[in-house]
């Protein structure tokens, strides 16, 4: 993805609509995770940290935790709170934390840069305490309808959509990038390092098709930033050789599904476990 301007409105904008549906900036026994100890200092990493939005917001809840955030590119602020941290890693490589540091490990987002999902996570297992919280977050990258008022067919009810993941998908797969945004729960229960794994969706409108004021409002913002995320793909498109007029009709056809479409919804995965 670009680091521009665009994208890291993207970023920010996504922040701002996961937590108004979550209804809150994490997932999971966070609060007992962070709680005060005599004697001991709580700290988080987030993986991934893109422009720090969520690492910012969570220091001012948690003062007394130090946070620290990791990007392989500087678009975090360069003015923090005194609990936080940010820096240059690539959350790739081995970490440069030491063994059970860390009480809480943040990864949300991060398929888009992150090939070899179960080698990352053997990283967060081992900074992790025992005891502490792994925490991941992935929009599905599919076409979906509303489970409670749709029987949507994707390639039926909204081809260009299913037409635009599908390529997109094939497209992230030869750089190594497979689609496993829905596989993250398998990972964890298959590392054998975690107990009280709970996977919970969060189901986000896309346009504005609800009755619910309030969903229309929120799934308006959706659509805009799936946009945004569209439009930022094309030079990776455009280096898998697709031609510029193909490019253009494959991402504005979706832009056009998501914005007429009745019932689409974006799926938001939560994975969370604890460390045995």
């Amino acid at each position: 993805m670009p680091v521009d301007g665009g994208e890291q409105w993207r970023l920010n904008a996504l922040h701002v609509l996961l937590h108004e549906r979550l209804d809150s900036h994490f997932a999971g026994p966070v609060g007992d995770v962070l709680a005060q100890e005599p004697g001991r200092h709580r700290r988080v990493l987030d993986l991934c940290t893109g422009t720090g939005k969520w690492v910012v917001d969570m220091a001012s809840i948690f003062p007394n935790v130090k946070f620290s955030g990791i990007d392989i590119v500087p678009i975090a602020p360069r003015t923090t709170p005194r609990n936080v941290h940010f820096e240059i890693a690539d959350a790739t490589q081995p970490l440069r934390w030491r063994d059970g540091t860390m009480d809480f490990v943040h990864a949300r987002n991060v398929s888009l840069a992150i090939a070899h999902y179960p080698r990352m996570l053997r990283e967060a297992t081992r900074v992790l305490r025992r005891g502490g919280l792994f925490f991941s977050g992935e929009i599905l990258r599919q076409v979906t309808f509303d489970p409670e008022c749709f029987q949507g067919v994707p390639a039926l009810d909204a081809p260009r959509a299913d037409n635009f993941y599908r390529l997109i998908n094939r497209t992230l797969a030869l750089r190594g990038l497979n689609n496993y945004t829905d596989r993250i729960a398998e990972f964890v229960h298959a590392s054998g390092q975690f107990d009280a794994i709970r996977r919970q969706n969060y189901v986000i409108p896309i346009g504005e098709w609800s009755s619910s004021p309030n969903d229309r409002r929120l799934g308006a913002r959706c659509r805009d930033i799936l946009a945004v995320f569209a439009r930022n793909l094309a030079p990776m498109l455009k280096d898998a050789a697709h031609p510029d007029e193909f490019i253009g009709e494959i991402i504005e056809g979706f832009v056009d599904d998501i914005g007429s479409v009745r019932g689409l919804v974006a799926v938001y995965q939560t994975v969370w476990a604890r460390r045995c």
